[in-house]
């Protein structure tokens, strides 16, 4: 049930005096009294104020709110206290709080964040989470549901960190079965574990997950499109990614609330891409101007580097084609690149049989 809140909610001060009611309305910056900023005000700027202690502003708003549940709360905020209640209820019994207070159920009008902490102050019963490292703020039907959701944290993490990469929904059930709306809500509230822009979850501190600067943006870019690419193009992908409004060639897997935090240039420079992937050594240029992830199985280095190793790993002469074959899936050049490479006689001998080897030294 919707309240009016600057209207239905005057009943609850009918019976308070004017220094009761000042103290309440600037600590939950309800702004109704003149001069006020509709901004929560702290204990110590109250009392500095009005010539009180920190303590004693304190004191009073806890007695104001006790004289208030007691005798002001109607029927109407009866229901709309049981809906709080109901509303967490289908959350797992906890809501992060900022999500709760934009839920349109309750946020239907100027100032409602003011005016819902305000009735839940009133409400007494429900618990609140403040923020931390670990957590946003949250509210929840009991206190026990602090401990359980550290709990299910540390067994997502536990389950991430194992995996190393990014899990759906369905994956991290598995890893915690119980309650889908407790996970869901817990998931949340949670700084540590993070939704992707494809609805997985991953840990902060992995790049894809919490993409930090133009080297992180690449990587995302690399592990959606599974193919080498060309720098000008990785520096484009970043553009689509950066900017979602814009017709998409795919959804790069990132965190859309680290993303909205980024920095978005009017372009990506090219450039800097080029100048950032060099210097990477998590990328690895394997032709002109293109670069592959080193995890698929490149190694950085030359040409001539390249064949080296093909034949070191070989442990044996091999044919022009099988060398030729081994290098091109380590690097796009031409044949004759190769070829011009195989020729250095310093570097590769050349049997009667046709086979090279590594000029050892």
């Amino acid at each position: 049930m919707a309240l009016n809140y600057q209207k239905d909610c005057q009943v609850l001060f009918e019976n308070l005096n004017s220094r009761q009611k000042e103290i309440v309305f600037r600590r939950f910056g309800l702004s109704q009294i003149s001069g006020l900023n509709g901004e929560e005000e702290t204990l110590e700027a109250i009392g500095q104020d009005l010539g009180l202690t920190r303590e004693r502003v304190r004191q009073i708003i806890e007695m104001t709110l006790v004289k208030i549940r007691r005798g002001s709360v109607t029927p109407e905020m009866a229901k709309v206290f049981s809906s709080f209640k109901s509303y967490l209820q289908k959350n797992g019994g906890l809501k992060r709080e900022e999500l709760l207070f934009s839920d349109p159920l309750f946020n239907h009008q100027a100032n409602s964040r003011h005016w819902l902490c305000f009735l839940l102050a009133i409400e007494g019963s429900l618990f609140r989470a403040g923020e931390t490292k670990e957590f946003y703020a949250f509210l929840a039907l009991e206190t026990k549901k602090l401990f359980l959701v550290q709990k299910l944290l540390k067994l997502i993490e536990k389950k991430l960190s194992k995996e190393k990469k990014p899990l759906g929904i369905k994956k991290l059930t598995e890893a915690a079965p119980g309650n889908p709306s407790f996970l869901k809500s817990a998931l949340e509230i949670s700084k540590v574990v993070l939704r992707t822009r494809d609805g997985q979850y991953g840990l902060k501190t992995w790049p894809e997950v919490n993409p930090r600067g133009v080297r992180d943006l690449a990587l995302l870019v690399f592990k959606k499109i599974k193919k080498p690419l060309h720098f000008i193009k990785v520096a484009n992908l970043i553009d689509e990614f950066l900017f979602p409004e814009k017709p998409q060639e795919f959804s790069v897997v990132a965190a859309s609330a680290t993303a909205a935090s980024l920095p978005v240039p009017k372009k990506t420079n090219f450039q800097t891409v080029h100048n950032e992937l060099i210097k990477d050594s998590r990328f690895v240029l394997v032709g002109r101007g293109v670069y592959a992830l080193r995890e698929w199985g490149y190694e950085p280095g030359t040409v001539k580097d390249v064949i080296s190793q093909v034949l070191k790993e070989a442990k044996q002469p091999l044919s022009q084609d099988e060398i030729l074959k081994r290098v091109l899936s380590q690097r796009l050049v031409k044949e004759s690149t190769i070829l011009l490479n195989l020729g250095n006689k310093k570097c590769f001998l050349k049997s009667e049989n046709g086979r090279y080897s590594v000029h050892e030294a």
